[in-house]
């Protein structure tokens, strides 16, 4: 398989939506950051058998690394008001069933759910994407039991393409169009 991977030629960095400002993660923000890793309900759709801190700390490294390879990764969700982490989005070169495909993904910390700012952050992404023509459709890879992520999708404007296995988890393949 030929490898479509490339640097994206736009950044989120410093890009805002009505409520929030997308900022590269760094390190000192691990610990605001593990209010998501330590919640059970958070975890239920993103298992791993590290220890709370220790899984959040390698999957921010592996943020850290996909913005300097591929200028892709999920970037920090702050509030403008009170400049507090309340998740993470962006977009994320993922291979689905063989097929490079850029997705936009996204995570909210507990405290900040049923705000809309998954939708908020989502949609911005989308319209960014669409905006640079980043690709010619876009995707969400969500667990088959995440409805609430599935909603956001949904809002997003995508529609449920499909059911696969991705890294051993039975997902739903949403896409959206962006030509």
């Amino acid at each position: 398989m030929e490898t479509v991977k490339k640097q994206l030629p736009v950044k989120l960095e410093g890009h805002e939506t009505d409520r929030l400002i997308f900022r590269k993660l760094r390190l000192d923000d691990l610990n605001d950051m593990l209010p998501f890793f330590e919640s059970e309900k958070a975890m239920e759709f993103f298992k791993s058998p590290l220890l709370p801190k220790n899984h959040a700390l390698e999957w921010l490294q592996r943020q850290l690394n996909r913005y300097n390879t591929f200028g892709d990764g999920l970037y920090g969700l702050f509030l403008k008001e009170t400049h507090a982490l309340a998740g993470m989005c962006g977009f994320i070169w993922q291979e689905v069933d063989g097929k490079e495909e850029l997705e936009i993904g996204y995570h909210l910390l507990p405290d900040y759910w049923k705000f809309g700012y998954a939708t908020e952050a989502a949609t911005y992404c989308r319209n960014l994407a669409r905006r640079n023509k980043l690709a010619p459709t876009i995707i969400s890879i969500i667990d088959i039991h995440n409805i609430n992520s599935q909603h956001v999708a949904m809002r997003n404007g995508m529609h449920r393409e499909r059911q696969t296995i991705f890294k051993g988890i039975p997902v739903y393949i949403y896409r959206i169009s962006l030509q």
